[in-house]
């Protein structure tokens, strides 16, 4: 992704612990996520249970694109050349590395498709964040254009239209509804509002809750999880259009904004957080990693369940952000000398954006 960071009055950069840290919890949240099988696993108190873990994370990847619409997001060579480097490495390599273990066959269409980049569904985050950065100009744009209130006003028009006339519902227009969102909080200095944000977040996250599991799973009898995320049934539930969610990640993007402390550990792990959801998500390993596993916890007990799942969902949020910086090495290393080669072009016009770091 990007990092987070304000400039220093002596110039240089400090990254912000706070919302690095909320990347970080994000992430925590997306791996809960993904190892949820509450529609069709479980039954009583244990399912609703797991569907109310669901609800508290559901709102991971608007706090992402929040973070985003807050800092804006810059066209820096290096920020792309990162972003791209990484989808590129991971797609390639996990390929590579899955088939030299014998976990799958090697596929040359599979292999082309993967140095391509080319995936729909496992990387649809990944995929649509980087039609977003294109995006991103023009919206910068627009914010900073339109007053507070008429970007406000703005926002309400693009998120009815996005929900009741837009169809289909392509995710790169609720990116982008979240993205302005993002900036408008930016405009109105959010983290300096009296909303008892860390309250609203747990009110929120029990409205989704009860709407998702009274009333979409156990009363309208939606079942699939394909079905449960679209329109109109999203619109109630869990969906990240859906007005609920976009207040609770608001709410928790308020809660971190108004802390104040550094660590140098936390600044550390936030750079490889991107690696934790490509890795995880991988298209080839999806089903039979990650996916695959979490899904079989749900024919053991409960508690043993519990347990083995925590444990899980520590070693791939630690275990990415080692395997991260062999990656974090090599990106720099190419990126030094596509600087050296860029110094060379003699296109004078476009170099200025290069040499941003």
């Amino acid at each position: 992704m990007y990092k987070i960071i304000t400039k220093l009055k002596g110039g240089g950069n400090l990254r912000l612990s706070n919302f690095e840290a909320l990347r970080l919890l994000c992430m925590l949240m997306v791996l809960n996520l993904h190892s949820f099988s509450g529609y069709s696993h479980g039954n009583g108190i244990w399912q609703a249970l797991d569907f109310f873990r669901e609800s508290t994370s559901i709102c991971a990847v608007d706090c992402f694109l929040l973070i985003s619409g807050y800092f804006g997001i810059k066209w820096k060579f290096k920020s792309l050349f990162n972003l791209v480097f990484q989808l590129f490495y991971y797609s390639v390599g996990i390929y590579l590395a899955v088939v030299g273990m014998g976990i799958v066959d090697w596929n040359i269409k599979d292999f082309m498709m993967r140095f391509a980049c080319l995936f729909t569904d496992s990387w649809k985050f990944a995929i649509t964040y980087v039609l977003l950065w294109f995006c991103a100009p023009p919206l910068n744009a627009l914010s900073e254009k339109l007053s507070s209130r008429d970007l406000f006003m703005y926002i309400i028009v693009f998120f009815l239209v996005i929900n009741f006339i837009s169809v289909p519902r392509h995710a790169l227009f609720t990116y982008a509804l979240v993205y302005l969102i993002g900036r408008l909080l930016k405009k109105i200095s959010v983290e300096k509002s009296r909303i008892p944000a860390g309250k609203a977040y747990l009110i929120t996250t029990f409205f989704i809750f009860a709407l998702t599991y009274f009333l979409v799973f156990k009363t309208l009898q939606i079942t699939s999880a394909v079905r449960f995320t679209t329109w109109p049934i999203g619109f109630l539930a869990f969906d990240y259009a859906a007005p609920l969610v976009i207040l609770q990640a608001v709410f928790l993007f308020i809660f971190f904004a108004r802390l104040t402390f550094q660590s140098k550990f936390i600044n550390w792990c936030a750079a490889s957080c991107f690696a934790i959801f490509l890795i995880h998500m991988h298209p080839t390993i999806k089903n039979i990693g990650y996916y695959g596993f979490t899904r079989s916890l749900y024919d053991i007990p409960v508690f043993q369940h519990i347990i083995i799942l925590v444990g899980l969902i520590i070693a791939v949020f630690f275990g990415s952000i080692l395997i991260d910086q062999l990656r974090i090495f090599i990106s720099n290393s190419c990126y030094s000398f596509t600087k050296i080669i860029i110094n060379y072009i003699p296109c004078k016009w476009f170099q200025p954006v290069f040499y941003q770091n």
